[in-house]
């Protein structure tokens, strides 16, 4: 059976709304199935690693028959600053 379009499986990643960016996909040797490894960045640092992984992993495993996933997550960064409208002027 061949592989799924690996363009289609990262496309699939971003079912997850915590997933930012999906980079350095490949597929990797399984023990038994395929194998997927990938670098994860998150929408931010709240996110729930081990809830992206368990979503993802599952997304993966029903759409494409994935047996093995090994996710790495980059650090999203500091949260964006909230915009200000500079000092409030009074007429």
């Amino acid at each position: 059976m061949p592989k799924p379009d690996l363009e289609i499986v990262r496309a699939a990643m971003f079912a997850d709304p915590g997933v930012k960016a999906v980079d350095d996909l490949r597929w990797m040797p399984a023990a038994s199935g395929l194998g997927i490894q990938a670098t994860v960045t998150v929408a931010s640092s709240a996110v729930d690693l081990a809830t992206v992984q368990a979503v993802v992993g599952q997304i993966l495993a029903t759409q494409f028959g994935v047996t093995e996933l090994h996710l790495t997550f980059n650090d999203p960064g500091p949260a964006p600053a909230q915009p200000t409208r500079g000092p409030i002027e009074k007429r």
